[in-house]
């Protein structure tokens, strides 16, 4: 393909996705968009790596980059598969409210299945949580070894990787307001406090570390 041709491909797939958006359709939601956000950030930390690559002045970074665009490649395709996900998880949710409800057994199946579905949706934007703090990592990893001309492209998938890990979490608890399952609920909590306070350190430090630099 021409470059042109790509890039109008690239445009009507993601004009495509952004309409959907914003339709009246529940999913994709916030979910969904917390990891295509997640995914753009941890993009531009391949873009950054494959920047500085096969520069004779970066040699002694070569080794590093490679590693880095290795685990990349892996959680960008993890957070592109999780768009999806994240909408069939709440699809999921909202069949369960498709069944019937007339008797004591219908009810009691009908809110068990209610709350697997939601434990669900719970899961699926965690994991998204759990891997863009992977990402931030591999940005923390990458300072002081890149291009410094892509600096500012290494702020902004902090940034972007941020706001996925900040939007996923706000998807984890209003599911967890829902389940019934407090152990459940407590782990689930814990986890992502622990994962939100990590990621957040790390992309103030590497933000403020963009900033210096620039």
């Amino acid at each position: 393909m021409m470059k042109g041709v790509i890039i109008e491909v690239v445009n009507n797939s993601i004009n495509e996705f952004l309409d959907i958006l914003a339709s009246e359709e529940p999913a994709p939601g916030g979910g969904a968009a917390s990891a295509l956000v997640g995914a753009v950030g941890t993009a531009l930390l391949s873009m950054v790596a494959n920047l500085t690559v096969g520069k004779q002045k970066f040699k002694a970074s070569e080794h590093l980059m490679k590693e880095l665009l290795e685990e990349a490649s892996t959680l960008q395709e993890d957070l592109a598969r999780l768009i999806s996900e994240d909408a069939e998880a709440f699809n999921k949710v909202t069949e369960v409210f498709k069944m019937p409800k007339n008797t004591d057994e219908e009810k009691a199946n009908r809110k068990q299945k209610m709350q697997e579905a939601l434990k669900f949706a719970t899961q699926v934007p965690f994991t998204i949580m759990e891997k863009t703090v992977e990402a931030l990592c591999l940005h923390e990893k990458s300072l002081g070894h890149t291009n410094p001309q892509a600096l500012s492209d290494t702020g902004v998938g902090t940034l972007c990787l941020n706001t996925a890990l900040k939007g996923a979490w706000l998807n984890v608890k209003i599911n967890l307001n829902n389940i019934e399952d407090n152990e459940f609920v407590q782990h689930y909590t814990k986890k992502s406090e622990i994962l939100l306070k990590k990621g957040g350190m790390i992309a103030d430090k590497v933000y403020e570390a963009v900033l210096q630099r620039l």
